[in-house]
């Protein structure tokens, strides 16, 4: 009996005009996302149907892909996605009602309509997406009237949404959802707390793209993701740039559902360390994504994750965000929460935490209203 896996690899050298050149006992190429711009029919199989669907990549890290996705991918990334969310997060299936709010995606992302769709994997519960308004004002209303179990998107449009209740007056979320659904960028563990410390509930943290769907998830508050074997297949570039089945280095991607647009041994761009079992199954015992492990500064190294512990957990900040690159002297940018009574105070404290860990620097603060752009993607570490 063939794996998917297998099966997925005669479709490839059988259908895929990429791939039918390849001498048979050839390994796959590693590919990324210039190889698709530059020569995107060869992925794709037309299936003469017209049924193909089609979506482009966000471009927050670089320019837009297009992607097309045939039904069964189409069901998966819009539908099966959510399922999956509830089984590996033990949610009973009594937790969604038909026609009743069931998750809510929220978006700051300017130009993206608000819309509401059934979801048939969830008994038919309703998923909202709903835009944050530019003012803010009408967002306390807006959530004390759709109160969905999941709540859903990039931490930091979470974030904002949090920011915008509490500029309201709301001391606590309007509603306890049963679980905070974030994926898009790397979930800090500070902005873990703020948001598990204000709306109340777990959080699954999930790696996902326009490329390969639902990648991986933690459980509830779990650190390690599960891979969705059913979904896809991960490998890791090893030290000699060679694909290898576990270890730490840049994730690539093979996407077992979409045989529309072939995904295969693809550079994700994402850091993490990956464990394959014996059995096949797989785990990611860390996610990086694009943040650096090691932060250089001009007088020393020192790790991401010591920063963020230092930084990151000060009373009234907000966020922050250390440019460095070519600069003699480090930038840091901070923003802080709007109950912040003393930035000035606060910005003493930036200094004496970075001060702790690296005597010799004194870097450049500046106070910013905010510090990812609407619809981006956060950056701890620009270098």
């Amino acid at each position: 009996m063939t794996t998917a896996y297998e099966d997925f690899l005669t479709y490839l050298r059988r259908s895929v005009p990429y791939y039918r050149d390849l001498d048979a006992a050839a390994e796959l190429p590693v590919v990324d996302r210039a190889d698709h711009q530059a020569d995107g029919e060869r992925f794709r199989v037309r299936t003469g149907d017209g049924q193909d669907h089609r979506l482009s990549s966000s471009g927050t890290t670089g320019r837009p892909l297009e992607v097309t996705l045939d039904d069964s991918a189409w069901y998966a990334v819009n539908y099966h996605f959510f399922e999956q969310i509830r089984d590996l997060a033990g949610l009973p299936r009594d937790t969604f009602r038909r026609g009743a709010p069931g998750v809510v995606f929220v978006s700051n992302k300017p130009g993206r309509p608000s819309f509401v769709r059934p979801l048939p994997s969830l008994d038919n519960a309703l998923y909202l997406r709903l835009q944050l308004p530019e003012s803010g004002q009408k967002t306390l209303a807006l959530y004390e009237k759709f109160q969905a179990p999941v709540l859903y998107g990039k931490p930091t449009y979470l974030l904002d949404l949090r920011a915008a209740l509490l500029g309201q007056g709301a001391e606590r979320a309007p509603w306890r959802p049963k679980l905070l659904l974030v994926s898009g960028e790397p979930l800090h563990p500070d902005d873990r707390e703020r948001l598990t410390g204000y709306f109340g509930a777990p959080v699954v943290d999930a790696l996902a793209s326009t490329e390969g769907g639902l990648i991986a998830a933690t459980g509830p508050d779990g650190t390690t993701y599960r891979v969705l074997g059913e979904n896809v297949r991960l490998e890791v570039l090893d030290e000699s740039g060679r694909p290898a089945p576990s270890g730490r280095g840049e994730l690539l991607l093979t996407n077992l559902v979409n045989r529309s647009t072939v995904f295969a041994r693809y550079r994700t761009g994402d850091l993490g360390d990956l464990e394959t079992a014996a059995d096949g199954s797989q785990r990611l015992l860390r996610l990086r994504g694009r943040e650096p492990e090691t932060v250089r500064f001009r007088t020393a190294e020192v790790p991401a994750d010591a920063m963020t512990r230092a930084i990151g957990f000060l009373p009234g900040l907000a966020d922050f965000q250390f440019v460095l690159g070519e600069r003699d002297r480090a930038l840091l940018r901070w923003s802080s929460e709007a109950s912040c009574a003393d930035p000035g105070a606060l910005a003493t404290a930036l200094r004496e935490a970075v001060a702790d860990l690296l005597p010799g620097e004194d870097p450049e603060l500046e106070h910013c209203a905010r510090i990812t752009p609407l619809g981006g993607k956060k950056r701890r570490f620009l270098l």
